[in-house]
């Protein structure tokens, strides 16, 4: 019985990875190469970036690049998984999914949830490893957002369909409000207002969004902390700054000057040792533009653009409507995501805490995106158009 149970697993894997590889669209392959380059790139960049702070820290260089390959591993295995998930038995869990991922989030500002740089954004499970709910409740906030507007399609004049979705994002936003996670909660909103405007929000409702926003920034503003302090210092870098806000985004600054336009090579970077402090994390660009120079960082942008633009025709070619939102609703999460991001690091915007997505390390982050493309790559494969509709 236990070998026949193990050749019907060893033969449904290999059904699915061929399922998986072979016999897929163009868009659907475009988006397989630029993902796995992506990932690819990230886990270079984290091993030649956490060496100096894993040393440091008292473990092995490589102990932080084997947290994230070992991620990489998860999140490819859960992509494949996602990819084979059929929608219409996904579309009735979604609720469900929504919930769960509030409540972990909720467990994030209990006695289970710790701290990381002053965000209380993280819980341990088991004791075995760390997870940031907020990475999940992104991507359960965009399938609840697509499964609502597809159910009330035809019913878009009416106020609650705006209302309803607004209020249920609006729980969740504030979930991670909380944990004091105000670049999350940025993009979150983005997410919300992308996924609204593409499903045709009245423009009424776009400005009472970006009223509730005007004056939860101000809230969040006042409630303590580094934040004020940070975007005082990021206004006025000519003000003395005893409290070195600006230290990271102007080692970063330095970081690009010293790679000039083709980089001091891989590996030799000097600001990552400790002048830029996690240089891993949310400032990895900034070692991306040390190492691999300026023509490699135009090349990291150019492709965040065509993978922005490549979701954006494939959900313009897909005839599901719930698949067509939640793939603009991906877009949006890597486009504004990765936009901040890299003002950040070109001081361009204040620090926000923003990772690069698919790139920067954290394994929660990482696994939940290729989960999304994951289920982005299903929905091409179920719901694809194999011609292209033509522009009008």
């Amino acid at each position: 019985m236990i070998q026949r149970f193990r050749q019907r697993v060893g033969e449904g894997t290999r059904t699915s990875l061929r399922n998986f590889l072979f016999g897929q669209s163009p868009r659907y392959y475009t988006i397989l190469i630029i993902v796995t380059f992506l990932v690819v790139v990230g886990l270079i960049m984290v091993l030649s970036s956490s060496a100096i702070d894993s040393i440091r820290a008292g473990n092995s260089g490589f102990a932080i690049f084997i947290s994230q390959a070992r991620s990489a591993l998860i999140g490819l295995v859960v992509m494949v998984i996602a990819s084979r998930i059929p929608f219409d038995w996904l579309r009735g869990k979604i609720f469900w999914i929504l919930v769960g991922a509030i409540l972990l989030q909720v467990a994030t500002v209990t006695f289970l949830g710790y701290s990381v740089n002053g965000n209380k954004n993280w819980i341990n499970i088991f004791g075995v490893f760390n997870l940031q709910p907020s990475e999940v409740l992104k991507l359960a906030m965009i399938l609840y957002l697509a499964e609502y507007l597809t159910s009330h399609d035809r019913e878009r004049e009416f106020s609650n369909t705006w209302r309803n979705p607004f209020v249920v994002s609006l729980v969740a936003i504030g979930t991670v409000f909380a944990g004091k996670d105000l670049g999350t909660v940025l993009i979150m909103v983005a997410i919300l207002v992308g996924v609204l405007m593409f499903a045709g929000m009245p423009r009424i409702w776009f400005w009472r969004i970006l009223a509730m926003v005007a004056v939860g920034v101000l809230f969040a503003l006042q409630m303590g902390g580094s934040r004020m302090g940070r975007i005082m210092a990021w206004l006025h870098p000519d003000w003395p700054d005893p409290n070195q806000y600006n230290w990271q985004q102007d080692h970063a600054m330095w970081a690009f000057a010293s790679g000039g336009w083709t980089g001091v090579g891989l590996g030799k970077s000097q600001l990552k040792w400790s002048w830029i402090p996690e240089a891993e994390n949310d400032f990895i660009f900034a070692i991306i533009g040390e190492e691999g120079g300026i023509f490699f960082s135009i090349l990291i942008v150019g492709i965040f653009v065509w993978l922005s633009y490549v979701l954006l025709f494939t959900a313009e070619n897909n005839r599901d409507m719930f698949s067509r939102y939640m793939i603009q609703g991906l877009m949006v999460w890597i486009a504004v995501q990765a936009t901040v991001n890299i003002a950040v690091v070109l001081d361009w915007l204040p620090v926000l805490g923003v990772p690069l997505p698919l790139i920067s390390a954290g394994g929660s982050s990482l696994v939940m995106l290729l989960a999304a493309f994951g289920l982005v790559l299903g929905a091409e494969r179920q719901y694809g158009n194999s011609t292209p509709r033509r522009a009008r």
